[in-house]
């Protein structure tokens, strides 16, 4: 897999500056495709990373649509698209285990709340665990969603 951008590696003789030299080099070039690779939302390699579940209304027993990691709700049910609306323009309010030093040096456990947008990590499970009764999704479904990840 020979790339012909990407810089030479330095032979076994060469000196620290050479080596530096081709280590900063690559590293930008790394970055630069790191960063368009990011931002190509074509990407098949990101296909795996979208998780789609359907939504059921438990009163009806029915599926009343899906809902996928970017946001994309699909549904004809207009009680299900009000409830929704905000948490897709504006992502769903999540708590997450945060610990951090006070004044005196003690560690303090407590819960911060981040919001969980759309085409992140634990949105679809997010916004699931959110919605009012009736609305939910399978149990099965739910146990496999991702959850968010504060890093």
């Amino acid at each position: 897999m020979d790339d012909p951008e990407r810089p030479e590696r330095p032979g076994p003789d060469a000196d620290a500056a050479e080596i530096a030299e081709w280590m900063e080099e690559d590293f930008g070039r790394a970055v630069a495709e790191g960063m368009a690779d990011a931002g190509d939302e074509d990407d098949p390699a990101d296909e795996h990373e979208v998780v789609e579940v359907e939504i059921l209304n438990h009163e009806r027993g029915e599926v009343v649509g899906t809902i996928d990691t970017n946001g994309n709700l699909d549904t004809e049910s207009e009680a299900l698209r009000n409830v929704s609306q905000e948490y897709l323009e504006e992502g769903v309010p999540v708590l997450v285990p945060t610990t951090y030093e006070n004044e005196d040096g003690e560690t303090v456990h407590a819960d911060a709340e981040v919001m969980v947008e759309p085409r992140t990590t634990g949105f679809v499970r997010a916004f699931v665990d959110e919605l009012p009764s009736p609305f939910d999704c399978e149990s099965e479904a739910l146990t496999d969603l991702p959850v968010h990840d504060e890093e």
